[in-house]
C-alpha cells in the first residue's frame, strides 16, 4: 500500500497577483494616443483661433480711438487686419473698387446696399481729396466689417 503524505509536508497554494494595469494593451495605448492628438489638435485650433480674434479685436479698439482718421490711415488699419486673416498676394492686388467690393463680401445685402455709394465715390475719394461724407462712411463700413467673424469668410482657410 502507498504511502499518503502527511498534511504537514504538502505546500500551500499560493494565488497570483492581482492583474497590473501597466502594461496597457495595444487598444488602450491606441485610444489614448487618439484621445491626446484629437486634444491637441482642438487647443491649437483654439489658440489660432483665439489669436485672430484678438488681432480683430485690438484693430476695433484703435478703429474707435481715431474717429477722424483719414482714408489712407483707415485703409492701412483694415490692410493690416486683412493681412491677419488672408494671403499677402490677395490683399496686395486690391486698391479703389475692388478693395471695396472685398470688403463688402462678409456683409448681408441689406449692409451691402447700405454702402453701394462708396463705389461710386471710390476712384475720386481715395486717390484724390476724399470728402467729409466719404469719409464717415468708409469708417462706418470698416466698423461693421470689423465686426464679422472674418475667419469664416471666403479665402481665409489660404492663410
Amino acid at each position: 500500500m502507498t504511502q499518503q503524505p502527511s498534511l504537514e509536508q504538502l505546500n500551500d497554494i499560493v494565488e497570483p497577483n492581482d492583474a497590473s494595469w501597466w502594461p496597457p494593451s495595444w487598444v488602450t495605448l491606441a485610444v489614448a494616443i487618439i484621445v491626446l492628438v484629437g486634444v491637441t489638435i482642438f487647443l491649437i485650433w483654439m489658440l489660432r483661433r483665439w489669436q485672430k480674434s484678438r488681432v480683430r479685436k485690438t484693430a476695433m479698439a484703435q478703429l474707435l480711438q481715431q474717429k477722424d482718421c483719414s482714408v489712407e490711415q483707415l485703409t492701412v488699419l483694415l490692410k493690416r487686419i486683412a493681412l491677419a486673416y488672408y494671403p499677402r498676394e490677395l490683399i496686395a492686388e486690391k486698391h479703389s473698387q475692388n478693395w471695396l467690393n472685398f470688403l463688402f463680401v462678409p456683409l448681408s445685402d441689406k449692409e451691402k446696399a447700405l454702402f453701394e455709394p462708396l463705389l461710386e465715390q471710390a476712384d475720386k475719394n481715395f486717390y484724390g481729396m476724399a470728402d467729409d461724407a466719404f469719409n464717415q462712411s468708409y469708417y462706418q463700413l470698416a466698423k461693421v466689417w470689423l465686426s464679422k467673424d472674418l475667419s469664416k469668410q471666403p479665402g481665409a482657410d489660404n492663410v
